[in-house]
């Protein structure tokens, strides 16, 4: 056997492979992407308590770890006192912080979010926004008392991979599926094209891997086609990708070759499909305006990595009637939330990055009518330390996150929102929060609200039933 062929059958075979492993694909590879097709036979012996209409769920993961003291802050008297003496340099000041509305976290106390978070504070107090207190990866509830003497602690703790994969697959680095991934699971039977149930703009995550559904990627323009079919790459003349995509598509008598052949034309197929639909489903532009910001710097959302993946996001959304989509999960990233150093000159820019590119989405998905219709979450690796390390904030635990949606019980504070104070019961060194809300039983709110019945949601969250009910969302 000549040294090609041996190439071609190897290719071939690590596409087989791939197929009956989806975690062995290479998955920024468009060519290996379409795989996903592969689990829909699959896909189909799944079903979810109720798949009427249509709902999308938006990760928005804040890498490096966003230190969320900052983004909800008491403004009551008391309350401002207390954080403004351990947050010492790193506390927000008070002239800056604009008033939100909350009833659930005690009598006299009072919170308010950044200047630079004004688009988000407008969502909240219009009710499509809520803050829920303290979440973090935890496998069942757990006292500080338990933590100290290590009983029932998280594996691997304050580490940046093992905590980015703990929250999007509540289990450290290595994990093999994603909570996102796994509703997917079952809910990809509602979808005409299931190959398009957990789609990342951010590149791969484990948090949009399932058992029989793996993430389908774009990028901030479309799908990620095949380079090279089709396109004058050559001197100008499109014949030598003609004479690709002709090749890659031939079909001989090895059982290798046919498969690599069908997988090639699905490929093909499928990136055709959804560009035609992208295409008829027109969204708003990104503003080519700069705006100018509480801080003086401006930012321009038709250059920002993060507005343009979420506009990725709202045209998929938009096309979802025409490809007779039910359910989907999505996944975008922004980065630089390590704030050892240089918070305060570095995080303001970063919370009017989210807060306008939210805002933009929200209010694009409204105008084409599925505003009601997609919930997007806030995620990161931890919070972080109440106190200042003389220039920033080191790895923390438990955090503030934001939920955003015309489905969502807006103007809310749920969950316990800690004192701001260094050796409460909430604190178990430093300001590290210890969680009072799990992962879990936030997915387990935002699961329900997509469709999967109690017992369903016990299969995505294997430890949901070591906690009681998450917060009421929806």
């Amino acid at each position: 056997m000549n040294a090609s062929r041996r190439q071609f059958l190897r290719a071939g075979s690590g596409l087989m492979a791939a197929a009956a492993n989806p975690l062995a694909a290479p998955l920024n590879a468009p060519l290996a992407l379409s795989l996903a097709g592969l689990g829909a036979m699959a896909a189909q012996s799944a079903s979810a308590a109720d798949t009427s209409g249509y709902k999308a769920l938006v990760c928005l993961f804040m890498a490096g770890g966003s230190d969320q003291h900052n983004w909800v802050v008491p403004i009551d008297a008391s309350g401002y006192a207390a954080y403004a003496k351990v947050r010492q340099e790193l506390a927000w000041p008070a002239a800056k912080l604009l008033p939100i509305t909350s009833t659930t976290q005690g009598s006299g106390r009072a919170f308010g979010m950044p200047l630079e978070l004004q688009p988000l504070q407008a969502l909240y107090e219009a009710g499509h926004c809520a803050v829920v207190a303290n979440v973090g990866p935890l496998e069942r509830p757990l006292t500080k008392t338990e933590y100290q003497n290590g009983v029932g602690t998280p594996a691997k703790l304050f580490s940046h991979n093992d905590q980015q994969s703990t929250w999007q697959s509540l289990s450290p680095e290595g994990a093999r599926s994603g909570w996102g991934g796994r509703m997917g699971d079952v809910l990809a039977a509602a979808n005409a094209y299931p190959v398009f149930t957990a789609v990342s703009a951010a590149g791969n995550a484990v948090f949009l891997t399932g058992s029989t559904v793996t993430q389908y990627q774009v990028g901030a323009s479309g799908p990620l086609a095949m380079q090279g079919l089709g396109a004058s790459w050559l001197h100008g003349s499109t014949t030598a990708g003609s004479a690709l995509a002709k090749v890659l598509k031939t079909s001989g008598n090895d059982l290798y070759q046919a498969e690599y052949s069908r997988v090639v034309q699905r490929s093909i197929d499928t990136t055709s499909t959804l560009t035609s639909a992208l295409q008829a489903s027109p969204v708003a532009a990104l503003p080519t305006a700069p705006i100018t910001l509480p801080s003086g710097a401006t930012l321009t959302l038709a250059n920002d990595g993060l507005a343009k993946q979420l506009r990725m996001v709202a045209q998929m959304i938009a096309a979802a009637p025409k490809l007779g989509m039910r359910r989907q999960v999505f996944m975008v990233q922004v980065g630089g939330f390590d704030s050892h150093n240089y918070q305060m000159r570095d995080q303001p820019l970063l919370m009017a990055r989210v807060a306008q590119s939210v805002a933009w989405f929200y209010n694009a998905l409204t105008a084409v009518g599925q505003g009601n219709n997609v919930t997007l979450f806030t995620a990161s690796d931890f919070g972080r330390t109440l106190v200042s390390n003389g220039d920033g904030s080191d790895h923390g635990w438990g955090s503030h996150h934001l939920v955003v949606g015309g489905a969502v019980k807006g103007r809310t504070i749920y969950g316990n929102f800690p004192v701001a104070a260094l050796g409460s019961a909430d604190d178990i060194g430093s300001g590290r929060l210890l969680p009072s809300t799990s992962v879990t039983q936030l997915a387990s709110s935002l699961g329900g609200w997509m469709g999967l019945s109690a017992a369903e949601r016990l299969t995505v969250l294997p430890t949901l039933g070591n906690f009681s009910a998450g917060p009421a969302l929806f």
